[in-house]
């Protein structure tokens, strides 16, 4: 566990590891996401997902839920005390608390043929999107219960990112295909629309809109992440500059990328290299720090305040 502690100016933090806080786990940890007010942290843990009761950084096991196969993405509801599970049998899965505080299966999303990459969901969270093995992104609206109401199927590959923009009227996503799409949301037909397709130079795992009019995309084992810009003449995003993180060889699309607007902060994981970057009032990005670790193999999430990032790698076996 480690905790965001900002010094007097507004542009120096740094981040301390809460060592005795740490907790030994065997089991490979690929995804982890925090309730919305950081007092429960849902891990997966291969086929099961934990769900810890969080205080001051420290964190309590109280829950151990069975999954179907390894969970390889998990979202955590804003709005409600609900999260979803998207897992290698490629089930997505809406999971509820009831008055007894136990946790059960609400309903199983069925569309996707592979397995989950990402799952997000909008501010209003009437809208599930996820991603997989299947080459698709699947849109999921909320009636009765959750229906699939669209599937996009332009990419080739495996699609391994999603991320919405502060407006909630457009989406990106990134493949193995090399490729990024950006879609938007038809406020007459109120379908995501395919407006743009950026061909890149080489595959990425993450990436992550900044507001409305910028997105960070982090290619495959490159020591540069990729800022693009919306133009507003030719409605569409261009290629802005080239900033430099820290970086090695990246095996694995898990731990994605989130900024904090609270801190103007985005988190990056690249390689064996956690990257922190900071937006200057000018909307460049600068890295300030990077936490190295001697593996690439780093699963992890920063809760929704900047204040705790919590991690598991494959040498220490420990969140």
């Amino acid at each position: 566990m480690i905790t965001f502690n900002p010094q007097l100016q507004f542009n120096t933090f740094e981040y301390q590891l809460l060592q005795e806080n740490s907790i030994k786990e065997p089991e490979w940890c690929f995804s982890f996401a925090f309730n919305k007010d950081s007092t429960i942290l849902a891990v997966g843990c291969q086929s099961y997902i934990k769900l810890f009761e969080f205080t001051n950084g420290k964190a309590l096991l109280n829950w151990k839920l069975e999954h179907a196969d390894f969970v390889r993405a998990i979202y955590f509801m804003k709005n409600s005390q609900n999260f979803i599970s998207g897992g290698e049998d490629s089930s997505v899965l809406v999971w509820h608390q009831g008055q007894n505080r136990q946790w059960h299966i609400s309903q199983r999303l069925i569309g996707h043929s592979k397995p989950i990459k990402h799952i997000i969901m909008n501010k209003n969270e009437d809208l599930i999107i996820s991603c997989g093995n299947d080459y698709t992104i699947k849109f999921w609206v909320k009636q009765t219960e959750w229906i699939c109401s669209q599937t996009i199927s332009t990419h080739t590959q495996n699609v391994v990112s999603l991320s919405i923009n502060e407006s909630q009227n457009k989406l990106i996503s990134c493949s193995e295909d090399k490729s990024i799409l950006v879609m938007e949301l038809s406020p007459i037909t109120n379908q995501w629309i395919v407006i743009q397709r950026i061909f890149v130079h080489e595959q990425g795992k993450r990436l992550c809109f900044i507001g409305d009019n910028q997105f960070t995309f982090q290619p495959k084992n490159k020591n540069i992440l990729e800022l693009y810009s919306w133009n507003s003449t030719s409605k569409s995003f261009y290629l802005e500059m080239d900033i430099p993180v820290d970086s090695s060889t990246d095996t694995n699309y898990y731990f994605p990328q989130k900024f904090i607007h609270q801190k103007q902060l985005l988190i990056n994981k690249n390689g064996n290299y956690i990257n922190m970057l900071r937006k200057r009032a000018d909307g460049k990005f600068i890295k300030e720090k990077a936490i190295r670790f001697s593996t690439n193999q780093i699963f992890g999430t920063i809760n929704d305040s900047g204040d705790y990032l919590v991690t598991w790698d494959q040498e220490h076996n420990e969140i």
